[in-house]
């Protein structure tokens, strides 16, 4: 089992690189912050906004399912993989080594 340098990984995959994987589509965008649907839970609400990203940090969270973290953290989560598998198949599907 190769070992991962999350912190690198982190600095080469921008949040929304990720959130791109997931066809995320943000329903306002001011500077680096990015509101919309969460898709983990999927908001009921079409316009719904309780989805929170800052790009330039690469950190989310919702205010209705608690969920937060990091690029890797939502991949995770999106893929109900653990983190070191949920990150080795975001490196496969960016063409990451």
């Amino acid at each position: 089992m190769p070992q991962l340098d999350y912190a690198a990984l982190r600095a080469r995959m921008p949040i929304h690189t990720v959130l791109q994987q997931c066809n995320y589509v943000p329903l306002l965008i001011r500077g680096d912050q990015w509101r919309g649907r969460c898709p983990l839970h999927g908001a009921p609400q079409p316009r719904d906004r309780c989805f929170s990203v800052n790009v330039r940090k690469s950190v989310f969270h919702c205010f209705q399912c608690h969920a937060k973290g990091n690029q890797l953290d939502l991949w995770a989560r999106l893929t109900r993989l653990p983190l070191y598998d949920a990150s080795l198949d975001l490196c496969a599907r960016l063409g990451v080594e």
